[in-house]
């Protein structure tokens, strides 16, 4: 590797496992957050095939932001490197932005990109912004990196939440023993949604108590949130709207002030764990396809196969396997999120995102068929002060089956990012 260049990044958040190993995490919230969020993308949501008629049966991957979570994390601050495509090694830990060749006749898409504010995974030649593990996974699965165009290197945090996360899935799985619906949830809770609080968006707020005359100043100049009167001073929170590029050619005073405005998030951790997770789910895929068995959809944590998984994959109770969620006897696949399983035993599943409703058989196999339907949805809204719901309005909805992108792109559904 050649030049190296150190990111700009504000104060630090030492979790006690990686204080130990002289680790840190930054708060990178004020400074490169919108380089790396580039990086941060959903999970994938997929319909390979759309009707299945026999015995189908329906996967979920136990915890599988958890489990991602347990993997090494980017901590440390992030050094710009210069990086060929030779260079690239089981060394480099970071993030690239690459150019790389798609197999011919790929069949489930290994690396996402975003394109018009949609998740893709594309054939042919492409430019993504990758993790390196992410990308590694895919070059270890017929993909082709032919260039790096930037390239920024973090620390290997090995033990940055696998010990809490471990501890965490211990609790739920004893609670869920013991009768303790309350604790599980919560340790459940902890467990899926700590990651999210370090990609979260952020917006510089700033509280202050001011005098009136220096409120009315601070109005004419930033976006004012909330004013509350306290005697004869005034306690003003207030945003400061400004990308980083304008930050850096401001005065030092306002530069300073916004630096130090506690964002407390770090991208590169966010777009981790959920770059970790599209691998897990794509390693179930690829182990599925080896199998002889079909996908005819999947979820972000899940998968539709034509058969049993592999024995050898499965626990119910185990971090990162997967366990049986359904066997049904058809299933139908209009699009991501919009799906009916007639399960075995005469009872249904009935999704349909959007769609508050329950949509029966043949309005999903009329979808099918290119056919639209014309529904109504019922908008409801709850005060929570008076404790009652009220009707909001009532408004016409039409549900058709959804066109891909034209052309060599094939376009898949992001659940969130």
């Amino acid at each position: 590797m050649g030049k190296r260049t150190q990111i700009l990044f504000s104060g630090t958040q030492q979790l006690p496992l990686l204080h130990k190993e002289n680790l840190k995490v930054y708060d990178l919230s004020r400074s490169s957050d919108p380089l790396f969020r580039e990086a941060y993308l959903g999970g994938i949501v997929d319909v390979y095939k759309p009707h299945l008629t026999g015995k189908g049966y329906y996967y979920d991957v136990n915890s599988l932001y958890p489990t991602a979570m347990t993997l090494p994390m980017p901590v440390g601050a992030p050094t710009q490197v210069i990086l060929s495509p030779d260079q690239f090694n089981q060394d480099f830990f970071g993030y690239l932005i690459a150019t790389v060749r798609a197999p011919e006749n790929e069949y489930i898409g290994l690396l996402s990109i975003r394109h018009n504010g949609r998740l893709i995974c594309p054939g042919g030649i492409f430019t993504g912004f990758f993790f390196s593990e992410e990308l590694r996974f895919a070059l270890d699965n017929g993909y082709k990196l032919l260039n790096i165009h930037q390239a920024f290197i973090f620390q290997r945090g090995e033990n940055t939440f696998r010990d809490l996360i471990t501890q965490l899935n211990q609790i739920k799985i004893d609670a869920q023993l013991q009768g303790k619906p309350t604790l599980r949830n919560i340790s459940k809770l902890l467990m899926n949604s700590l990651y999210g609080r370090f990609g979260m968006h952020t917006d510089p707020v700033r509280d202050e108590i001011v005098t009136p005359e220096q409120s009315l100043n601070i109005m004419n100049k930033y976006k004012v949130q909330n004013v509350i009167s306290i005697d004869c001073l005034q306690l003003i929170s207030y945003t400061i709207d400004l990308p980083i590029s304008e930050v850096r050619n401001k005065n030092k005073v306002i530069r300073k002030m916004i630096q130090e405005l506690p964002g407390q998030t770090n991208v590169p951790i966010a777009a981790a764990v959920t770059a970790y997770s599209r691998m897990l789910i794509n390693q179930y895929k690829l182990k599925a396809l080896q199998s002889g068995l079909d996908i005819y959809y999947s979820d972000t944590d899940s998968l539709v196969l034509n058969g049993p998984f592999p024995e050898e994959y499965c626990d119910p109770a185990k971090l990162g396997m997967v366990k049986l969620e359904h066997v049904f006897r058809e299933g139908i696949f209009v699009s991501p999120k919009i799906y009916f399983l007639e399960l075995e035993d005469g009872t249904s599943i009935n999704k349909c995102k959007g769609y508050s409703g329950k949509l029966n058989k043949e309005q999903y196999l009329s979808l099918l068929k290119g056919q639209s339907l014309d529904l109504r949805i019922t908008r409801w809204t709850r005060n929570l002060e008076e404790e009652l719901d009220k009707l909001d309005k009532v408004e016409d909805y039409r549900l058709a089956e959804p066109k891909g992108l034209e052309g060599e792109i094939w376009v898949e559904e992001v659940e969130g990012d």
